[in-house]
This record gives C-alpha cells, structure tokens and sequence, in this order.
C-alpha cells in the first residue's frame, strides 16, 4: 500500500484585503505519491482491495483526455499486478496525444477511445454488465474511483488529522472525497467544497453519495447542514483558466512553497482566498485545505 505518512500538514499564512492573517494548515495528500496522489489513492485503496479479495486479474475505470485517475489507476493496477483497461472520453485521441495518455500506457493500461456519446453510458447497468460479459474477470471502478470503496477511502483522512478544525475546504470533481470528509467530520465543523464544475449540482452529488453510503435520512440531513457548496463561477468551467489563474499557481509556489494544479487544487485555494478578502471567515477560524494532488496535469501547460 501506498504510504499515506508522507501526507504532511504545511502551514502558510494568508493576509486578506482587510489586513486580517489567517493561518491555514495543508494536508498535503499530492506528497504521497507523484501520481498516485491525493484523493487518487484514497479512493482506490479499497477498490483494490475488493478485487484482490475476489480474485479479479483486470481492473477496468474511465476517464477523460486528462485525467488524474487514469494514471493513478494504471500505475497502482501496475504494482498490484492486475491488468487495466483504461475506457478514455474521445475517439479522436491516442495514447501519443498527451503525456497523461503516455503515461497510462507506459504502465501497461490499455486504452480504449469512445465517443462522447458512448461515454455517457459509463454508469449505464447495462453497459457495465456488458463490460463484464466481455471481460469476465475484471473489477470496474467507475470515473474518479466514484463509489462506496472511494468514500470510505477517503474517511480514513479523519485517522490522520487533530480535531479542532472549524473550516474544511476542498475541491470536488465527482464529490467522492467530500462525501468521505463530511460523513466522518464532527458537527462543530463546516466543509467547503468548491466544485470543478458549472452548476448547482454538487450539493445532491454528495448528499446522495452519502444517503447511499449509509441509508440513513436523519444522517444525511446532519451532513447537509454542515455543508456549503461552490460552483465553478468564476473561470468558465471544468478544465478552463485564466492568466490570472496561472499566475495565483505561479504565486503560491513561490510565495507559500505550495504546488497547485490548474484543475482542483488551484481554483479552490483561490476561492478560498476570496472568501477571506470578502470577510466571510474570520480571522479566529481554524482551516484545512485538502490538497487533492493532480500535480501530474501540470505538464500539458
């Protein structure tokens, strides 16, 4: 297993427009591994786990041109010595298209290009029986390891972490980490979750991720109330920056000695930030930022 000890807090210091210092601690998940890394491991841990306990040879996950999952996925497959079959959104790629497509097959993953019609049916029952049918000794980890192994996954950060936080902030593609952060986090506490993504959807991602996980409405209900959610308003949407984003990344590596990526990590530290200009936490509120990893995706920019 990968080591999670390398996971450090780094604390850094952010002066807001009012000239009030807000200390914020780092968990700095990216530290476990160059690639799988952050909320990657975490919630493949137990997808793995699942398929050495049912003997599986072959783990079969989706993703996108970019993403982080795919080659966490393939290099962990790799190591735990299982095949893997990478099913990538886009028909008009190959595995010479990007160093992320590069490296999942310099890990041994097959790539499989779709078109965005059919990658769609990802979470279809049907289409994941037929993956079954075709390869009938393989384990399916749906996108962003996005399923009940993911989020406990991802509780464990809680076995990691001192407990007299006020703020949690992290970001959120599929809402996988956020759902394991909330369902374990003590009721004096409130996450922040900046989505990746345009839309008011996150909030029902997570909920429901959580209503699934523990069949438990009253449960789900507590997680609501410590929940607020923020939607990608600001650069245009998934995958999309700015200048003015490139040079926030460029500006926390020099200043705070803090790496980000263009995707996740960046948009919500500097969402955070905004929050802390515009007053609306105090200079007395204890924080956490989860840094997700995805440091890999860098080199396409």
């Amino acid at each position: 297993m990968f080591n999670t000890d390398n996971s450090l807090l780094q604390q850094v210091k952010i002066v807001n427009c009012s000239g009030d210092t807000f200390n914020i601690d780092i968990k700095r998940d990216d530290l476990i591994d160059t690639l799988v890394s952050g909320n990657k491991w975490r919630k493949l841990k137990y997808n793995i786990l699942a398929a050495q306990s049912k003997k599986n040879d072959t783990i079969i996950t989706f993703g996108g041109a970019y993403s982080n999952h795919l080659v966490a996925t393939a290099k962990a497959a790799a190591l735990y010595d299982f095949k893997s079959i990478g099913i990538v959104r886009g028909e008009e790629l190959n595995s010479d298209s990007n160093n992320t497509l590069s490296t999942c097959s310099s890990f041994g993953m097959k790539l499989v290009f779709v078109s965005r019609e059919e990658y769609h049916l990802k979470d279809d029952k049907s289409y994941i029986e037929q993956l079954h049918i075709d390869f009938p000794n393989a384990f399916v980890i749906p996108e962003g390891g996005a399923n009940f192994y993911g989020l406990t996954g991802c509780q464990e950060i809680w076995s990691e972490l001192p407990k007299y936080y006020t703020d949690i902030v992290v970001a959120a593609g599929t809402g996988t980490t956020a759902a394991g952060i909330l369902s374990g986090m003590p009721e004096s506490m409130r996450l922040h979750v900046f989505s990746a993504l345009k839309g008011n959807f996150m909030q029902k991602e997570i909920l429901t991720k959580i209503d699934y996980g523990f069949h438990n409405s009253e449960f789900t209900e507590l997680c609501a109330s410590k929940l607020r959610v923020y939607p990608e308003d600001y650069f245009g949407g998934y995958g999309k920056y700015t200048q003015e984003l490139l040079d926030f990344i460029r500006w926390s590596e020099q200043e705070l000695a803090l790496p980000l990526d263009q995707v996740y990590t960046a948009k919500a530290f500097f969402q955070l930030k905004r929050l802390l200009d515009r007053n609306k936490l105090n200079s007395e509120a204890k924080i956490l930022f989860i840094h997700t990893g995805g440091l890999q995706g860098n080199s396409a920019f």
